[in-house]
């Protein structure tokens, strides 16, 4: 799906640069990163950028999250149930 119209890219190119450890999570830095160094036109995509963000930063931080639970023993798994 496109998010920018102005300077034309796509969720999956913003995914990409939220991935990328590279770019940090700004609009400003997402948005140069997808449009190749432009500046946005009109702002109407800006909001969708920073809702990808979010997101991602949530997933992100949910995933760090579990992994970062220690491994429960076979009684406390037992003791869970």
């Amino acid at each position: 799906m496109y998010v920018c119209m102005c300077n034309p890219f796509t969720d999956k190119d913003v995914k990409n640069a939220l991935e990328n450890p590279d770019v940090r999570n700004t609009p400003a830095q997402i948005y140069k990163c997808c449009s190749g160094g432009q500046s946005p036109n009109c702002g109407t995509c800006v909001n969708m950028v920073k809702c990808m963000i979010v997101d991602h930063q949530a997933t992100s931080g949910l995933q760090k999250l579990i992994e970062d639970l220690p491994e429960l023993t076979e009684a406390e798994l037992i003791a869970a149930e």
